[in-house]
């Protein structure tokens, strides 16, 4: 019998038309409708017993193009898919063809110019979390800087990632959490010097967006001019099945009017693709392995073209070894990428360049701030600056309760971020919903963060989040089972949230001690049991617990009671004080605040003087003691408070207990926990 295949064009249409159809085409039920187009005597059967039947196997090779399927079963499924078959059909050559003269140079160059306008329409935009409009790759990008080692394949131990971390010293540096101490390389020099690599990097590092600015530099012939770029959404290929990478590749070119399969496969021949591959962890799970080889394939195949595979790094089990990709790892945001980032943010959202220009420059400044170090540490990730960026423009500050901020952020790791982009993710975990998640997190983060625990090992934080697991009501008392379910929480909880990180091989911490403060204050909140507000309160005067004690009056609808048993404590404290030169220290700034006529409560005025008193504290409370100094700061006093009969005694007041109240605090803690509970009294 004659049979019959698709021609390179025809293979176009038929997905194009497939595409049209929607996923029903996929439902053998369908196949009724070719079937009726057949003679009599003729069938369809899912598994394709006859000899002239229709069958999804030969659908599937129809589709393929690759080799002829019977002449009655290609017609009957043009009819279905309303097409004409013989506009479809590949016609055979000619005898004795004339050769093709291709001239690699004007092929790659015709392609560009057409792919072109579709390139700059698909890519040379983002939109961005909770903004309605998109904006321009260009006008937000930040220079990207690469880790050349992955650090969490790195050997290493806890005491080693200490020496950048001890919450305990004078100088203590949150940002040390995650101190890297490999040298940064500029992404694109990375580019320059491999051929074939594969980007890691952390949920909202800024992976798709530095293959799209690569894929608009390209086009626009600021890099590998000579190349032609090639965008692919792993996702969206992993979405059409039975199609290869060529194939796809064909079909988007083809969508630009580049016809000929013949000019894509002499372009790829020559080695003049620049493929870039994002999100291979967006893949479904289900369609992981046959994407995976599709890719290895692919590579072998066309081994002389430049490849960029882009991937969570927690969710990298495929590395690409046998096809010689070098794996790298997206830094985290410095100070300098901080700050153009926000340039361009604030430029790019603002009404007019010196507008944006200065809320850029207020907004550097201010997260500078030792009361916003805790902020700043969420900064260095693309998703969350920008969610920084978007809370600070409101009233051009960060707000007062920051308890609030952090739980957008939770919300955007773990919620709106893969939501936003369709991805629907392999529910791992699929017993624990958004509720129970977020117990756990708080579980984890108070069990490690009471002990002392900033970085622990694997078997640790299994061991807890088993413990968590085993508590719930429909939970198994096995043993093992837990244990085997507690690893694959641990890592759903890293690659697809990153809010737990490897910080060397078998070693974890949260991502931010940000996060370990909040999901620890957070337990304590949703805590009922009485004494867990009692343990919190037997901390008051240790430096570490300071922000998870400022969390959770945050985060309580009615915070009365808990204030008030922290000024009862610290009363104690304060009766039982026997330094007379802090005894007199407090005197003071309560006398003075007490002279003061003004319709102000007692602690805003208090905590005036005592900021009035900071420079000096150096001197040993001398300010106290001296009187001369005490004329000195009186007469400055007299002056500042004088603003009253201008009205800007208010203003004075409030910028005092914002930005310079921290400070003051910063210095008590750093040299008396007995100073830190009396100016809580003195203040509050």
């Amino acid at each position: 019998m004659t049979t019959l295949k698709a021609s390179e064009e025809g293979l176009v249409k038929i997905r194009q038309a497939r595409r049209e159809r929607g996923s029903t085409i996929e439902d053998p039920r369908w196949l009724v409708e070719a079937s009726q187009t057949l003679e009599p005597d003729q069938t369809w059967t899912e598994a394709g017993p006859y000899a002239d039947g229709l069958s999804l196997p030969t659908w599937r090779r129809f589709l393929r193009g690759r080799e002829p399927i019977k002449a009655n079963a290609f017609r009957a499924f043009c009819t279905v898919l309303k097409l004409d078959w013989e506009e479809i059909v590949d016609r055979p050559p000619p005898e004795n063809p004339q050769p093709s003269n291709l001239d690699i140079d004007s092929v790659v160059e015709e392609i560009r110019q057409k792919c072109h306008s579709k390139i700059q329409q698909l890519y040379s935009r983002m939109q961005l979390l909770d903004i309605a409009q998109p904006v321009d790759v260009s006008n937000l990008y930040v220079e990207v800087n690469i880790l050349e080692e992955i650090t969490s394949w790195q050997p290493g131990e806890i005491r080693d990632l200490l020496r950048d971390f001890n919450p305990d010293a004078d100088n203590f540096n949150r940002l040390g959490l995650g101190k890297v101490r490999q040298k940064r390389v500029p992404g694109l020099d990375a580019v320059k010097s491999h051929s074939k690599l594969m980007v890691l990097g952390k949920p909202g590092s800024g992976k798709t967006t530095f293959l799209k600015h690569i894929a608009i530099q390209c086009d626009r012939s600021e890099f590998e001019a000579n190349k032609i770029p090639i965008f692919i959404s792993l996702k969206t290929f992993a979405e059409i099945a039975n199609l290869g990478l060529l194939e796809y590749i064909s079909d988007e070119f083809a969508s630009c009017g580049v016809e000929a399969r013949s000019q894509t496969e002499f372009a790829l021949s020559q080695g003049r693709g620049l493929i870039l591959l994002d999100g291979l962890d967006e893949v479904p799970e289900s369609d992981s392995d046959a994407v995976v080889r599709q890719i290895r394939q692919f590579v072998q195949k066309y081994y002389n073209n430049q490849f960029i595979i882009t991937c969570r790094i927690a969710a990298a089990k495929y590395r690409f070894h046998d096809e010689a990709f070098t794996c790298v790892e997206v830094a985290d945001f410095n100070c300098e990428q901080i700050a153009a980032f926000a340039s361009n943010w604030f430029v790019a959202f603002s009404h007019n360049l010196e507008a944006g220009k200065a809320l850029a420059s207020q907004f550097v400044e201010k997260l500078k701030l030792q009361k916003n170090q805790q902020i700043r540490e969420l900064a260095v990730t693309p998703i969350l600056l920008n969610l920084t960026c978007l809370v600070f423009q409101a009233k051009a500050d960060f707000p007062p309760n920051r308890a609030k901020l952090y739980e957008e952020g939770m919300e955007i790791l773990l919620i709106k971020w893969d939501e936003t982009r369709g991805i629907q993710r392999d529910e791992v975990y699929r017993d624990l919903n958004l509720c129970h998640k977020k117990h756990l997190l708080a579980f984890m983060a108070a069990t490690t963060f009471e002990r002392g625990d900033y970085f622990f090992e694997k078997n640790q934080i299994q061991q807890v989040i088993a413990d968590y697991l085993a508590n719930l009501s429909d939970a198994t008392t096995d043993r093992l089972q837990l244990e085997m379910d507690s690893e694959v929480v641990l890592k759903a909880i890293e690659a697809q949230h990153g809010l737990l990180v490897e910080r060397a091989r078998g070693i974890y911490s949260f991502s931010h001690l940000t996060f370990q403060e909040y999901f620890s204050a957070r337990e304590i909140v949703n805590n009922s049991d009485p004494q867990a507000m009692e343990k919190l309160l037997s901390h008051l005067t240790e430096k570490r617990w300071r922000e998870v004690l400022l969390l959770a009056v945050g985060m309580l609808q009615k915070p009365d009671d808990l204030l008030l048993s922290m000024k009862q404590q610290v009363d104690g404290l304060v009766a039982d004080d026997d330094d007379d030169e802090l005894q007199q220290f407090l005197t003071w700034i309560n006398k003075k605040s007490l002279s003061v006529d003004f319709p102000y409560k007692p602690a805003a005025v208090r905590a005036f003087y005592l900021t009035l008193e900071y420079p000096l504290l150096d001197c040993g409370f001398a300010l106290s003691l001296d009187p001369y100094l005490k004329k000195v700061v009186g007469q400055a006093l007299e002056q500042v408070l004088n603003l009253a009969l201008e009205g800007a005694l208010d203003l004075a007041l409030n910028t005092v207990l914002k930005d310079a109240l921290e400070p003051t605090l910063g210095y008590i803690r750093a040299n008396a926990s007995k100073f830190y509970v009396n100016r809580i009294w003195y203040i509050g």
